[in-house]
């Protein structure tokens, strides 16, 4: 049995054998990949021992440390992404907060004022919740501060811009007022509101005000075209003073005195438009007036004959500005009168040098009014006789010298004046100056006024009267050194029929000079120009003495002249004070008189015009020619109110209709 057993293992063995043979044989590269994956398989589980052991070494403690510090490091990160995640969610907000300033500049940009005081309101309020506000809120109310300061600037620019009307001005002050912070008070607007205002009426005048003085302080004498132009300048810078001070009083008025603020004091707001205007007047008006650091104001250099228009533009200036509280009419006649005496000295002293120009070069001995009373002068060589140029051929050759007539009406020269040739030519003269004086001459020029100012020159004061009584003084001194000189030559002469001549005509002339001529020119200003109808008393005893000197028999002295009551074909008021609707009229001593005068602003603003020439002269035939507008004074009222509707812009009316 076991034999049969070991048999059979040998033969499984060997069958075992034969077939672990054959099957290394078929199968050898099996093997082969076998035992290399094998040693591969064991050499990977040897590396994963090592990685698994160093991963339980290495890693995972690090891990572990690296996983409780991850809080830690990523917290900042996550604050910041939560505050861009918030500003995400807020961006229309913070982008409509970043808008407000843009918004009020551009609101301030198109005078929506309102809107962007109601937006700066707004930011205020945002940073007000906050005890410490943030960042943004700061910068954005820095960007608004900056823009109300823009604002706060437009708005004063809005006050210096010329042209402005009331409703504009009155917009820039109302939002002024609403500026909080801005100002300190009331009285700040108003000062800043008159301070831009006077600036635009600065800026209208430069121009002609740079012209005027252009004129005035050129050299020598002014040529006619020259003067034409300074009244013309003249004429307009009055007008448009009148219309911008009337303009910013009446804007003034109803936007500070119509309504003013509970906290503002309405004494203070009137006392600064008095200031104002004051100084409006004392610096812009004055100056061409009134003379200022001893130089001649601009109005002393226009020529007489321009001064009437001037003077009726500022009666209708100062009647303008007096309705409105404005009064300084007073002032101004001062003024006026001031340069009607200056210019009538200066005319009538150019006319005087001309005149004694004549006997300077005719005398005997050579004088001037420098060397009158000098004992030593110069001899001319041949001067002409009298008879020679003192008289006129045709009344030398009648053989009697012409006498005057003791009634000789102040508005018609002596005719015995046309015997004289220099004579008649000096009362041409005398006469152009008196007749350019009666236009403009104001009733207070007529005596002067005292002065009681130690500043001002000692001419101060001297009315038109004295200067043309000093005139004829300085006159007949010359004349009286001219007869004289005859007399004295005469002596020293043979006796001739010549010199017996000249000696007659030396004689009638002076007789003429202070018996016709002096007389006469003091009643033609005293009655024919002021309407002194009383007795008037004119110190000229330099006139009378040179007369006693001469003892010439006459009928009175020159200084002491009596005026008759004899009616005057001219004008017997001057006018400077206003009285319902008109002029009242004043004497000498500005006592008010009966008379009352309307002034035809009408005919003066309309066309002249053929209807307007043949409605004059219609009613001119039944009217008072002393009258300047024969229409009664309520109807002419109710004319001149429709007249001023059609004119001015957007009233009812048509101008056309006064044409």
């Amino acid at each position: 049995m076991s034999e049969t057993l070991n048999e059979l293992l040998k033969t499984q063995s060997h069958h075992l054998t034969s077939s672990l043979t054959s099957l290394t044989h078929t199968s050898y590269p099996t093997f082969v990949l076998l035992y290399t994956s094998t040693s591969a398989f064991s050499s990977s589980l040897s590396e994963f021992s090592s990685s698994l052991d160093s991963l339980l070494d290495d890693s995972l403690p690090a891990l572990e440390s690296s996983v409780s510090n991850w809080n830690a490091e990523t917290a900042s990160v996550l604050a910041t992404r939560r505050k861009t995640l918030t500003m995400l969610e807020s961006y229309d907000k913070l982008r409509d907060l970043l808008d407000i300033p843009l918004l009020i500049n551009t609101c301030i940009q198109n005078s929506y004022f309102s809107e962007a005081l109601s937006l700066a309101a707004y930011a205020r309020g945002l940073i007000s919740h906050y005890s410490s506000p943030p960042l943004i809120l700061t910068s954005v109310l820095a960007e608004v501060d900056v823009a109300i300061n823009y604002m706060l600037v437009s708005l004063l620019m809005t006050l210096h811009e010329p042209n402005k009307k009331l409703p504009a001005l009155w917009k820039a002050v109302n939002f002024l007022r609403k500026m909080e912070g801005a100002f300190r008070g009331e009285e700040e607007i108003v000062l800043s509101f008159l301070s831009g205002r006077e600036l635009c009426l600065k800026g209208s005048l430069e121009s002609l005000r740079r012209d005027i003085f252009c004129i005035t302080d050129a050299e020598g004498k002014l040529l006619s075209r020259d003067q034409e132009d300074l009244a013309k300048y003249l004429g307009k810078y009055v007008g448009l003073w009148r219309e911008g001070v009337y303009d910013l009083i009446t804007q003034y008025e109803s936007i500070f005195l119509t309504h003013p603020l509970q906290d503002a004091s309405p004494m203070k707001l009137h006392a600064l438009l008095t200031t104002y205007i004051s100084h409006v007047f004392r610096t812009q008006l004055s100056p061409l007036l009134v003379s200022i650091h001893s130089s001649q104001p601009p109005i002393t250099s226009l020529p007489m004959s321009a001064l009437p228009s001037l003077i009726t533009q500022l009666t209708y200036c100062t009647a303008a500005l007096a309705r409105i509280g404005a009064e300084f009419r007073s002032t101004l006649a001062r003024c006026v009168n001031d340069a009607v005496i200056y210019i009538f000295n200066r005319d009538i002293s150019i006319v005087e040098n001309h005149f004694i120009s004549n006997f300077e070069w005719n005398m005997p001995s050579k004088i001037s009014r420098d060397t009158v009373n000098s004992p030593t002068v110069e001899r001319k060589a041949n001067p002409r006789s009298p008879s020679a140029w003192l008289l006129t051929k045709e009344a030398l050759e009648s053989n009697h010298l012409p006498s005057s007539s003791s009634t000789v009406p102040s508005h018609n020269p002596p005719s015995l004046l046309t015997s004289y040739l220099p004579l008649a030519i000096h009362a041409n003269e005398v006469i152009e100056v008196l007749n350019s004086l009666w236009a403009c001459a104001p009733i207070s020029a007529a005596r002067g006024y005292t002065s009681f100012d130690e500043s001002q020159s000692s001419d101060d004061g001297i009315g038109l009267l004295k200067l043309l009584d000093q005139s004829l003084a300085r006159e007949g001194q010359i004349i009286f050194e001219y007869v004289k000189a005859v007399i004295n030559g005469e002596q020293t002469a043979s006796a001739s029929t010549e010199l017996s001549c000249d000696f007659a005509v030396a004689i009638a002339f002076s007789r003429a000079f202070f018996e016709t001529w002096g007389p006469w020119v003091i009643m033609a200003i005293a009655q024919g120009i002021f309407g002194l109808l009383e007795k008037t008393e004119v110190d000229s005893t330099e006139a009378s003495d040179l007369m006693n000197s001469l003892n010439f028999r006459r009928t009175g002295k020159v200084g002491s002249r009596m005026f008759s009551n004899r009616g005057a074909d001219n004008r017997l008021n001057f006018i400077f004070y206003q009285d319902k609707g008109g002029l009242r009229a004043t004497d000498e001593e500005n006592t008010d008189l009966a008379t009352i005068y309307y002034l035809g602003i009408i005919n003066i603003l309309t066309p002249w015009g053929t209807g307007k020439r043949i409605e004059n002269f219609w009613k001119g035939l039944s009217a008072d020619r002393h009258k300047i507008s024969p229409v009664p004074p309520v109807k002419y009222a109710e004319q001149f109110f429709k007249f001023m509707k059609a004119i001015m812009r957007g009233s009812e009316g048509d101008p056309q209709e006064f044409v």
